[in-house]
């Protein structure tokens, strides 16, 4: 039961009209192709993004081995791309800084890395030649650079697009990042790329952007890891699980108020709504059951009502003890200065069953 999502250490965009020009404080992160400036055919633009060591070594620390990860980033804004096209994303060879440049800034900003170069003030050029195996690097034709990748099995990873799917980049990218955190290959991030039938090929022409890191808005880049603990659903003590959906549902342990540097453990009670008549000294409403072994979470953020953690039968699955069913949640998840909601889902007597009691609270930044 795990859900836990880091933020990037720096991304940028390079464009390969403009090989020297460094955009790595670009509220936006651009694959977009356009008419070039240069040359008869067309221009393209790359994504490069990374994530600190540290922190993917503090969540595998959490997670244990049993960890899928996946690279996302939220689409801000598209238009004119193919009806059916494929992006790639591969972990990148060299190392590169992001710099504190913007697209629009006259005159150009050169201090961090570019098309042309991977270090500030055009200086240690992306190498184009000359490589180890399984490593390569692309750009148009007369237009050397673009940054330099890894190629081999398990470092290719691809999303396809049509016009009905989700234009949000959601891939997995476990098998890379077992190998930073195995040391197999150095963790310089990942490089996303057209495909080159659509990136080389000057008849396309069309507006891709994401959010980056820089973005004040709910939607930066993240890697999300995902995990199940091993729950024990025998873990019962004295409680009883629920038979029927006539029941009342609250959460506890929610103070409404919480830090990006807490770990809370939200507690879920269930009791029946016409409990059965019993000649008894106390009360049968504060008699707790557990929700059943299939119940889920999800965490929405309230003014977009986007779902920021959705429901997972494996990650977002609540576990039980002898007091309750819970759930723990990492808050630096979180963006903070937001409300969010809690959802519960149960599958019970054959049904599917939303609980959603006004379960709010508020995430506040660390001081």
């Amino acid at each position: 039961m795990g859900v836990y999502k880091i933020f990037p250490s720096q991304d940028t965009t390079i464009y390969s009209d403009y090989p020297t020009l460094n955009a790595g404080l670009d509220a936006i992160l651009d694959l977009s192709k356009k008419l070039s400036i240069n040359t008869p055919s067309s221009s393209t633009a790359r994504i490069l993004i990374q994530f600190d060591n540290d922190d993917i070594s503090d969540v595998i620390a959490k997670s244990g081995v049993n960890y899928t990860a996946s690279l996302k980033l939220y689409n801000a804004n598209v238009d004119g791309i193919p009806t059916n096209f494929n992006i790639e994303i591969n972990p990148i060879y060299e190392s590169w800084d992001m710099g504190t440049g913007r697209f629009n800034n006259i005159p150009e900003t050169d201090d961090g890395c570019s098309w042309e170069y991977r270090s500030a003030n055009q200086t240690n050029a992306w190498d184009t030649a000359g490589f180890p195996a399984n490593i390569t690097a692309s750009w148009l034709p007369g237009n050397a650079g673009g940054a330099n990748y890894y190629t081999s099995s398990g470092y290719n990873k691809y999303q396809t697009f049509n016009y009905f799917s989700s234009k949000d980049i959601n891939v997995n990218v476990t098998s890379i990042v077992a190998a930073w955190t195995a040391s197999v290959i150095s963790n310089n991030g990942f490089i996303i790329r057209n495909t080159g039938s659509i990136e080389f090929n000057p008849n396309y022409k069309y507006t891709f952007n994401f959010f980056s890191r820089d973005t004040n808005t709910i939607y930066p880049p993240c890697l999300e890891f995902k995990w199940r603990d091993n729950i024990d659903f025998n873990n019962t003590g004295s409680l009883s699980y629920v038979g029927d959906n006539n029941i009342l549902v609250s959460l506890s342990n929610n103070k409404n108020i919480f830090y990006d540097s807490e770990f809370v453990k939200f507690r879920i009670y269930a009791k029946d709504k016409y409990p059965v008549r019993s000649f008894v000294t106390s009360s049968l409403y504060i008699n707790n059951k557990l929700l059943p072994t299939a119940s889920y979470y999800s965490i929405i953020d309230l003014q977009s009502n986007t779902k920021i953690i959705d429901f997972d039968t494996s990650a977002t699955r609540l576990s039980v003890d002898p007091t309750s069913s819970f759930f723990m949640l990492y808050m630096n998840g979180l963006e903070p200065d937001r409300y969010y909601k809690v959802q519960i889902k149960s599958q019970i007597d054959g049904g599917t069953y939303i609980y959603d009691d006004d379960y709010y609270f508020k995430v506040l930044q660390t001081i």
